[in-house]
Parts: C-alpha cells; sequence; structure tokens
C-alpha cells in the first residue's frame, strides 16, 4: 500500500514495504515473486490487459455520465491539492507525485475526472510507487474537501453509493486502479479498505493473500482478498485478478463493510473516513490515463 502527499515526514514500515507519508494508500508495491502466493494458490490465467472487460454497474440506473464537472485546468505541480465539485457536490483533486522515483508529471482535470497527460517516473527502493494521482470526499490524510456527507458513522447511512470510470487508453504498465476508502473513529484515522479495478502484472496489495475469487453481495464480477497491517493500520482489499480489469463499477460502500464482517475480519473503525479513487503508477511512462467519471452518494 501506498500513498503520498506533500513533502512531510514519512514512516518507513518494513519488512512490508509501505508509507504512510501524509496521504498514505494503502495498496503495496511488493514485488510478485517475494510474497506470492504458492502454487496451490496461483491465480488463474486472466485474458490480455489489452482488452479489459468492463464490468456493468449494479443496484439501478447508473449515475456515472451525468456529473456536471468543474473546475477545469492543467498542472506540472507535484503537490497540486483543488477543491473541485461534481454536479454542485464537493470534491478534492490532489496530483500526488509523492514516491522517491518521481520525476515529473503533467495533469489535466475537470471536476472528479482527471487525464494523467504524461507521467515519468519509477518505483522507490522500498517498492513504492512514484505517483498517485487522486481524487476523493472527505477526510483523506492532510487534505479535506468541503462537505460532502463523509466523515460519517457507518450506522448513520442507510447506503454509501459511489461509482468510477476510467480508461486506460493503451497503457499496459505497472499502475493500479484503485478505490481506497479511509476507515476511522469519529475523525480518527483507524485503517484501510481497498477495492481494485486494476491489479498490474508485478505489483501486489498490501498483505497476505487470503481468499480466491469471492463475490461480495450486489458487487458484479469476483475478487480476491488480501488482508494485513500497514504501519499497523489494519488493511482489507478485494482485488480483481490480473488482466480482469474492471473499466467502471457501482457499489455501495456498506456491501463491502458488511462482506468483511461476514468473513471474521475486523473493520477498521466505526466510521468512514473517505472514499477516494486514483492510479498507483509505480513505472512510467503513462500517458493519457483516464479517470472519466466518480462520485460518491452518501445517503
Amino acid at each position: 500500500m501506498y500513498f503520498g502527499q506533500s513533502p512531510q515526514p514519512t514512516i518507513d514500515a518494513t519488512p512490508q514495504p509501505s508509507v504512510l507519508p501524509p496521504t498514505p494508500n494503502p495498496s503495496a508495491g511488493v514485488p510478485a515473486a517475494p510474497t506470492q502466493p504458492d502454487a496451490t494458490l496461483a491465480m488463474p490465467a486472466a485474458p490480455s490487459p489489452s482488452t479489459p472487460d468492463i464490468t456493468p454497474p449494479s443496484g439501478g440506473a447508473s449515475q456515472l455520465g451525468t456529473g456536471v464537472m468543474a473546475p477545469s485546468g492543467q498542472t506540472s505541480d507535484r503537490w497540486f491539492k483543488t477543491d473541485v465539485t461534481r454536479s454542485g457536490g464537493n470534491y478534492f483533486f490532489m496530483a500526488n507525485g509523492w514516491g522517491p522515483g518521481f520525476e515529473s508529471q503533467s495533469l489535466s482535470y475537470n471536476g472528479t475526472a482527471f487525464t494523467v497527460d504524461s507521467m515519468a517516473g519509477s518505483e522507490g527502493p522500498n517498492y513504492e510507487p512514484a505517483s498517485y494521482p487522486t481524487v476523493f470526499c472527505g477526510k483523506y490524510s492532510d487534505g479535506r474537501s468541503k462537505e460532502c456527507g463523509l466523515p460519517a458513522a457507518i450506522d448513520s447511512m442507510t447506503a454509501l453509493r459511489t461509482g468510477w470510470r476510467w480508461a486506460p487508453n493503451g497503457n499496459v504498465g505497472e499502475y493500479n486502479a484503485a478505490y481506497d476508502i479511509w476507515m476511522g473513529d469519529g475523525e480518527s484515522f483507524r485503517g484501510f479498505l481497498m477495492v481494485w479495478l486494476r491489479e498490474p502484472r508485478g505489483q501486489q496489495p498490501a498483505g497476505m493473500f487470503t481468499e480466491r475469487d469471492v463475490t461480495v453481495s450486489n458487487v458484479p464480477g469476483t475478487f480476491d482478498i488480501w488482508t494485513g497491517t500497514v504501519n499497523n493500520f489494519p488493511i482489507i482489499n478485494w482485488v480483481r485478478n490480473e488482466g480482469d480489469d474492471s473499466l467502471e463499477l457501482e457499489f455501495d460502500v456498506l456491501d463491502f463493510i458488511r462482506d468483511a464482517q461476514a468473513r471474521g475480519y475486523e473493520v477498521p473503525g466505526t466510521h468512514v473516513l473517505s472514499v477516494a479513487v486514483g492510479f498507483e503508477i509505480w513505472n512510467g511512462p503513462i500517458s493519457n490515463l483516464q479517470s472519466l467519471d466518480f462520485y460518491v452518494d452518501v445517503q
């Protein structure tokens, strides 16, 4: 798990290659070989990542593609941050070029949509991604959106709907496409839930492989589950198989929380602090990688 932000003190987490700088992202850029499950748990063969599947939305009519986005802009600032909106709802965008192997990146944004126009950089010495451009609702590391309904107590919500649509546009390298959901008690951070829509070959989530090809109620498709800790904070990852990318997904975050509880995993905290999406990029070059639409609907 990796995630970064403005240059502030970092906490190394060894031997697990994860860092919690101001924006700790729970995905772990661990080379697949050292900690990949043994042959009895090996992942099934996956289709080519050049032709990823599009997972249809579930839970009623799709909200993707219907948002009114603002503002728009472009930046090459490694630490750029700004408030953005989608149909009047508040979000926060961060360029997030935090990794030690970061070289440069150029980003365009329009509300909750953004494009990695270009990015150069490489994996850090502890497997850190070079960059993780991110957009979110709520309280996330050293950033916070304007009022969007998060943070919120789990038991105060009837649903926490979210959706994300993205496009690889020919990029097949070492980057993921992942939800990063921050959990806590009140506004105190306690741990992470992650939902990976793309797992790149050569990298893997934080923790240990624990379950294969599971289904989550009301969510299309299957996931592998990885669990563990990052700097002593618990993390639960639901991960698409390598090559089995989902270019869009809409779901209720509470269904993943209930799934974790049903499987006996400890959900870290009583509140959802934030829901974020973005691309952890371990190695460039990357060009024209797009986050097309993202929303959070607290009910």
